[in-house]
C-alpha cells in the first residue's frame, strides 16, 4: 500500500501505532513505524522517514527482534543515501545483511545494490541486482522482481546496454500494472524515457517522460529525481530556457526534502544549463556547492564532473587543468563531457590536447557524442597537417547531423538541432577561406545553412488532441482581444493561454519524422545552373566579420565586407526609423528625422553590403542569401536593388530547388481570404477578387481557421489579409488573425499540400527568430518547410491603404506572367513616394517563382 497510495499507508500505519503501542506489542510498534518511514518517504520527507525508521530499529532492538530491526535497517540505509549520507548507508545495511536470510536478504541485497550503483560501484551493483532478481523468481515474489527490473534497466541504460535496459523496464512497467502500482508503473514508464534518452532517441524519451509526467502532475508530486532526468534531456534537445527551469524546479524540490543525494546532482544540471546559455557566472555557485556535496559524500564519480563545470565557469580556464580533468572524465565515466573538455583545451591552444582528440571514435554512442567526435578528428587530423583527412572528418560529422535531425519531428527540435554541427561548418569555412577558395566557402556555408529546409515536411495532422488544443488555444485568444476584460479579468485567460501553449509544445515535441530521409546539399554546380542570368550573394560571418560570395555568369568570387557588429546596430536603426515612417509616430519634424536617418541607413548599408560587390552582379536580377540580423533587413530598399527583382533566400539550394518545374500536386485555384481587421482587408480582398471572378473569397466572418486551412490546401496561389503578429519570445505562435484567433505555424504544419506561392498582406509576417545554421522560425519558414516555393511578406508594419495598392500592382503583373520577384519590384516602383516605407517594407522570400 505504500507504493500505491502513502497517505493511506500512512493513515493506517498511525492507527495500528496506536493499538500496539496500546497493547504494548513491540513487534508491532516497530513494524508499524517502518511503515510510517516508508511512507515518509514516498511523499518526499526523508528526514521525518530517517526519525520514524531509527525508532522502529531501537524498538526491535529492545525487544531482540534482529529480523525486524535488520528490515528496518534496510529502509533506513536507502532513506540516509537519499539524505547524502552514503557511509552511514552503507553501515546499517551491511548490519541488515548479516542479519537477514531467505527472501529478506534478497531484498537486503537489492538495496545494497542501489547503493552501490550511487557510489559508482557499477559492476558489484549489477550483480546484486541479478543475484537478487533470481531470489524474487524462486519466491515468486512480483512486487520484488519489478524492483530489481526497474533498478537493473536503469543501470543498464547507464552502461550502454539499451535493448537490456528496454527488456527489463518494460516487464516492470507490466508487473507493475498486474499489481495494480500506478505510482511505480509511472515511475517505470519515465525510467523507459531515461533509457531512450541515453541512446539519443529524443522523441521517445519525451515520450516516455510527458506519459510519466501526466500521473505525477495528478498525484501533485512531481520527484525530483524526475526533473533531473527531464532537464538533461531538454539540454540535449538545446531547450535551454525549458532545460534551466527544469532544473531550477528540481533544486527546490530537493532542496525542502532534504534530499542530499540528489540536490547536488540537479545543481549540476543548472550549471550546466547556465554554461550552455553561455552565462558561465550563473554556473559558477552551483557548480562549486556541487562540488563540495560530492566531495562529503564521497562521490568521487560525480566530484570529477562538478570540479570539470567549476574549471568551465572559472573566469579563466587552464588548458592543460581542463585536459587533466578529460582523463579524470574517461577515467569516472563520463565521455561526452571528457571529449568536451579536450575540446576546450584544443581550442585554448593546448596542442596535447589536440594529439589526445585523435582517439576519439565517431562510431560509439549516441548521435550527439559522434558529432563531436568528428570534429575532434577533423581538429587532430588539421594539426598533423592532414587537410584532406580533415575535411573528410567534418563531412562525415555533418552527415551525422544530418541523420540525426531528420529522426526528429518537431520543427522546434530540427531547428534547434542544428547548433550540433556549428563548430563542423565553421571550421570548414575557414579552411576554405585559408585556401581562398569562393567555390569551396559556398559548399561549406551551404552544406549547414538552413539544412531543415531540406528535410520533408512532418505532419502531426494526425493528432486529434493537438487540433483541439490549438481550437481552445484560438478561444482563449479571442476572449483576450476582446476590450471588456480588465487587467483583473485577464489574468486568468492569460493563464489558460501560456499553459495552452506549453502544452502544445511539448506535445509537438514528440511528433515523430514520418520520413526520416536525409537529402544532401545542392553542390555549386547546380545553384551555378539554376541561376541562369541571376547572381547569387550569400553571406557568411567568420570571426566578427561578414564575407560576401557572389556566384553570377559561371563564376563565384569571395568578396571581406564589414564588421558584423556594426552592420546589426545600423539594420535595428533603419527598421526603427522605417516603422516610425509607417505609424506616422511624432511630429513633422520628428518624422521628417526619421525619413533622414532611415535614407542614411539605407545607403550605409548598401555600401558596406553590395557596393564592393557591383562588378560581380552587375544589373543581374538578385538572389540574397542573408545571415543573423540581416534576414530582416527591407532588402529591396537598397540603392543597389531598386528597380530590380530581389528573391530573399534562406539558402542558395533552397532557392534552387525551389526554381524547378511547377508542381503537379496542386489545382490552379486562387484563393483570397481577408479577415474582418485591419478595416481595408476584406476591400483589398474584394477588389482582388474583381481582379480574377474565378478566385475563391473567404471574408469576414466565414474567414476562420478551420475554412482558411481547407482552402488554402492544395491551391496554387493564395492571398492572406490580415493582422499579423511575430512572436518574438515563442515564433512558433506567430500567426495571422483571422474570424475565430490565431492562424499559427502550428496550424500551419498541417497542410499536406503548401501553395506554391502565399502573399501575407499584414504586419511583420516576414520576420523570423534566427538560430545557428541561420535556422529560421516563424511564418516564413513554416509556409517553405511545408513546401511553397514563394512567399511575399513583410518585415515590418504596413499602412492599409498604401498596401492595398501595393497587392492590387502585385497580382495585376502576376496576371500577366511575371515572376512573383519581378512583378513585386515593378509595384514597388510603381508605389507612391511618400509611402515607400511600406511598399519596401515587403519582400519576397523563398524561391522568387510561382
Amino acid at each position: 500500500m505504500v507504493m500505491a497510495d502513502p497517505r493511506r499507508a500512512a493513515a493506517l500505519g498511525a492507527k495500528l501505532l496506536a493499538r500496539a503501542e496500546r497493547d504494548r506489542d513491540p513487534g508491532n510498534v516497530a513494524a508499524s513505524l517502518r511503515i510510517l518511514g516508508l511512507a515518509a518517504r514516498e511523499l518526499q520527507d526523508p528526514a521525518l522517514a530517517a526519525a520514524r525508521l531509527r525508532r522502529s530499529v531501537a524498538v526491535a532492538v529492545r525487544a531482540r527482534r534482529e529480523d525486524l530491526a535488520a528490515q528496518s535497517r534496510m529502509s533506513l540505509a536507502l532513506v540516509l543515501n537519499d539524505l547524502g549520507r552514503p557511509r552511514a548507508a552503507l553501515r546499517e545495511i551491511d548490519r541488515a545483511l548479516s542479519a537477514l536470510d531467505g527472501l529478506p536478504l534478497a531484498r537486503a541485497r537489492m538495496q545494497h545494490g542501489i547503493l552501490l550503483r550511487r557510489l559508482g560501484r557499477d559492476e558489484q551493483a549489477l550483480e546484486a541486482y541479478t543475484s537478487a532478481l533470481a531470489a524474487f523468481r524462486r519466491h515468486d515474489d512480483r512486487l520484488w522482481q519489478a524492483r530489481a527490473l526497474t533498478n537493473r534497466g536503469v543501470l543498464q541504460a547507464y552502461r550502454g546496454g539499451f535493448a537490456a535496459a528496454r527488456a527489463d523496464l518494460g516487464r516492470a512497467e507490466q508487473l507493475y500494472r498486474e499489481l495494480s502500482l500506478p505510482a511505480a508503473a509511472a515511475q517505470a514508464q519515465h525510467n523507459l524515457g531515461f533509457a531512450a534518452a541515453c541512446s539519443g532517441d529524443i522523441v521517445t524519451a519525451l515520450t516516455w517522460y510527458d506519459r510519466a509526467d501526466e500521473y505525477f502532475r495528478r498525484s501533485g508530486s512531481r520527484p525530483a529525481e524526475a526533473l533531473i532526468d527531464r532537464a538533461e534531456l531538454l539540454l540535449a534537445a538545446r531547450l535551454l530556457p525549458e532545460a534551466q527551469q527544469a532544473a531550477q524546479e528540481a533544486v527546490e524540490i530537493a532542496a525542502a526534502a532534504r534530499l542530499g543525494t540528489l540536490l547536488p546532482q540537479a545543481r549540476l544540471l543548472q550549471a550546466r544549463a547556465a554554461l550552455a546559455a553561455g552565462d558561465a557566472a550563473a554556473a559558477r555557485e552551483p557548480a562549486l556547492l556541487a562540488g563540495r556535496a560530492f566531495a562529503r559524500q564521497q562521490r568521487e564519480r560525480w566530484a570529477v564532473l562538478a570540479r570539470y563545470l567549476q574549471a568551465r565557469a572559472g573566469a579563466r580556464q587552464r588548458p592543460g587543468r581542463l585536459r587533466a580533468l578529460a582523463a579524470a572524465l574517461d577515467e569516472a565515466g563520463w565521455p561526452e563531457q571528457a571529449l568536451e573538455a579536450r575540446l576546450y583545451a584544443a581550442g585554448a591552444g593546448d596542442t596535447a590536447a589536440l594529439d589526445e582528440l585523435a582517439t576519439a571514435d565517431p562510431g560509439r554512442g549516441p548521435a550527439r557524442l559522434r558529432i563531436r567526435a568528428c570534429h575532434a578528428q577533423a581538429l587532430s587530423r588539421l594539426h598533423h597537417g592532414d587537410l584532406a583527412g580533415a575535411r573528410r572528418a567534418l563531412r562525415a560529422g555533418l552527415r551525422l547531423l544530418d541523420q540525426y535531425r531528420a529522426a526528429l519531428g518537431a520543427i522546434e527540435l530540427r531547428v534547434l538541432s542544428s547548433a550540433e554541427g556549428e563548430d563542423l561548418a565553421e571550421l570548414g569555412v575557414r579552411l576554405a577561406v585559408s585556401e581562398r577558395s569562393a567555390r569551396q566557402v559556398l559548399a561549406w556555408a551551404e552544406r549547414w545553412r538552413a539544412a531543415t529546409l531540406r528535410l520533408p515536411p512532418s505532419t502531426p495532422h494526425d493528432d486529434p488532441e493537438l487540433v483541439r488544443e490549438l481550437a481552445r488555444l484560438r478561444r482563449v485568444t479571442a476572449e483576450l482581444a476582446g476590450d471588456s476584460l480588465d487587467a483583473v479579468r485577464r489574468a486568468r485567460p492569460l493563464q489558460r493561454q501560456r499553459a495552452l501553449e506549453d502544452a502544445i509544445r511539448r506535445r509537438t515535441w514528440r511528433t515523430a519524422a514520418t520520413a526520416p530521409t536525409v537529402d544532401v546539399p545542392g553542390s555549386v554546380d547546380e545553384i551555378l545552373a539554376a541561376l541562369g542570368e541571376r547572381a547569387l550573394v550569400e553571406l557568411i560571418e567568420q570571426d566578427g566579420r561578414l564575407l560576401g560570395v557572389v556566384a553570377a555568369g559561371g563564376r563565384v568570387r569571395l568578396h571581406p565586407l564589414a564588421d558584423t557588429a556594426a552592420l546589426g546596430l545600423e539594420t535595428a536603426a533603419l527598421r526603427f526609423a522605417m516603422r516610425r515612417l509607417v505609424l506616422r509616430y511624432g511630429s513633422t519634424a520628428s518624422l521628417a528625422a526619421a525619413e533622414a536617418a532611415a535614407r542614411h541607413g539605407l545607403r550605409q548599408l548598401d555600401e558596406w553590403l553590395l557596393r564592393p560587390l557591383a562588378r560581380a552582379i552587375g544589373g543581374r536580377e538578385l538572389v540574397v542569401v542573408p545571415t543573423g540580423a540581416l534576414q530582416a533587413l527591407p532588402w529591396a530598399a537598397l540603392p543597389t536593388c531598386l528597380g530590380r527583382p530581389v528573391t530573399v533566400a534562406p539558402s542558395a539550394t533552397a532557392w534552387a530547388r525551389g526554381t524547378t518545374a511547377r508542381r503537379t500536386d496542386l489545382d490552379e485555384r486562387f484563393v483570397l481570404v481577408a479577415a474582418a481587421r485591419p478595416d481595408h482587408a476584406i476591400g483589398e480582398a474584394e477588389a482582388l477578387a474583381r481582379l480574377d471572378p474565378a478566385a475563391q473569397l473567404l471574408t469576414g466572418a466565414r474567414a476562420t481557421v478551420g475554412a482558411t486551412l481547407a482552402a488554402i490546401d492544395g491551391a496554387r496561389r493564395v492571398h492572406l489579409a490580415a493582422h499579423g503578429e511575430f512572436r518574438a519570445d515563442n515564433p512558433l505562435f506567430s500567426h495571422l488573425d483571422l474570424a475565430d484567433g490565431p492562424l499559427t505555424v502550428h496550424d500551419l504544419t498541417t497542410l499536406r499540400r503548401a501553395p506554391d506561392l502565399v502573399v501575407l498582406s499584414a504586419c511583420d509576417t516576414g520576420l523570423s527568430a534566427v538560430h545557428p545554421g541561420d535556422e529560421l522560425m516563424g511564418l516564413t519558414a513554416a509556409l517553405l518547410g511545408a513546401g511553397a516555393r514563394t512567399l511575399v511578406a513583410s518585415t515590418g508594419p504596413v499602412d492599409d491603404e498604401a498596401t492595398r495598392e501595393l497587392m492590387l500592382g502585385l497580382h495585376q503583373r502576376l496576371r500577366t506572367g511575371s515572376d512573383p520577384a519581378a512583378a513585386l519590384a515593378a509595384a514597388q516602383a510603381a508605389a507612391p513616394p511618400e509611402k515607400w516605407a511600406t511598399a519596401y517594407g515587403f519582400s519576397c522570400f523563398g524561391s522568387g517563382a510561382a
